[in-house]
């Protein structure tokens, strides 16, 4: 098979690609220049090209000189002079490295100081690397060059380039804790509807939600509505936890919380609330922890599958479900921050409470 191209396109094309790459880098080397270099500066040239193309996607400081026959050329590449401070040198490549400007960007001449001092900040800058370098350099020429007000406004920048550093990586600590935060409040969030929707298909708590449903035909019934709904003695102890609603003093909501042997938690409720003022109509119901075979691995999540699903069954008395949704916001709020009046049994923030347990209004009771 015959090549496609000719010996005289593939030099053509080589030449192209070189006199392009270094156009990028501010570089004016003509297509013709290119052209009339030895094969070997050719090759030179193109080995320099390559260092030069790792040294920018490795964001290296520093990369091989130029070639030596390139010297005379660089008196016609464009580009600015060095004539700024080394400060704001220094100052434009932590810029342009914050802005995200390529690192080949670079304003100044590579036969410049300028050239070298902006690449070698921006580098070190976007590694998160130590400036100390500045410090030498200042050291090595401050004899001749720098007063002690330059070498005190460059132990300033140091200081502050140190400040900023330690509190990117602060910031970048508390984002990844955020994460995963959020993280953990989704997966607790989709475990709640999985049991949530586990529960509503079960028999035995549509059987539940019915009975709770029929109003109390006398004062004996609903009474023993009442007993048979709070919980029975077992071998672990029942946590109560009122969920606090308004209305008349008999309105009552509570959650029950048991602890397993295995460590796990089961829970159950209990309300009794009015329904209509007028008739005092009252609608109760309730479920015992034994009685439930769906168990959580924290008392968190078992309280908030409980009080997701009060506010289901209560969804016909609006004022009551929408207290509940408050409360289920405000545990939502303050995870791990909550805990219970030894008085009261409502909960409250941890921080509230005195010494004794109780909460404020407790308290000045």
């Amino acid at each position: 098979m015959q090549n496609q191209f000719s010996e005289t396109d593939i030099n053509e094309i080589t030449c192209r690609t070189i006199s392009g790459q270094l156009l990028e880098w501010g570089i004016d080397f003509s297509l013709s220049r290119v052209a009339q270099l030895t094969l070997a500066q050719i090759e030179q040239l193109q080995t320099w090209i390559n260092a030069g193309v790792e040294a920018d996607e490795n964001f290296q400081a520093e990369f091989a000189a130029l070639p030596d026959f390139m010297e005379s050329e660089l008196l016609e590449i464009k580009g600015e002079l060095a004539s700024g401070s080394r400060e704001e040198i220094i100052e434009q490549a932590i810029n342009a490295c914050e802005a995200e400007v390529p690192v080949t960007d670079n304003p100044y001449l590579f036969d410049t100081t300028g050239w070298h001092l902006w690449r070698k900040a921006y580098c070190c800058w976007h590694h998160g690397e130590s400036l100390d370098f500045l410090e030498e350099e200042i050291t090595q020429t401050s004899c001749s060059e720098k007063d002690a007000t330059d070498v005190l406004m460059m132990q300033k920048l140091k200081v502050l380039i140190s400040d900023f550093n330690q509190a990117e990586t602060a910031l970048k600590q508390l984002r990844l804790k955020l994460k995963q935060f959020r993280q953990q409040r989704n997966t607790s969030r989709k475990q709640l509807i999985r049991f949530l929707n586990q529960l509503s298909t079960s028999p035995e708590e549509a059987t539940t939600i019915t009975k709770s449903m029929e109003p109390a035909s006398n004062s004996s019934s609903s009474e023993q509505n009442e007993v048979a709904s709070t919980p029975t003695e077992s071998s672990e102890p029942i946590n109560v936890i009122r969920i606090p609603v308004t209305g008349p003093e008999t309105n009552r909501i509570e959650v029950y919380l048991q602890q397993t042997g295995e460590g796990t938690w089961r829970a159950g409720h209990f309300w009794s609330v009015e329904r209509e003022s007028q008739t005092g109509q009252v609608s109760r119901g309730g479920s015992q922890p034994g009685q439930r075979q769906t168990t959580f691995p924290t008392e968190t999540a078992a309280i908030f599958n409980e009080t997701l699903f009060l506010s289901r069954k209560l969804s016909c008395i609006p004022e009551i479900q929408t207290q509940i949704v408050d409360y289920l916001n405000l545990l939502e709020e303050y995870p791990g921050q909550l805990d219970l009046c030894s008085n009261c049994h409502q909960h409250w923030l941890s921080e509230d409470l005195d010494l004794s347990g109780s909460c404020p209004e407790c308290s000045a009771d």
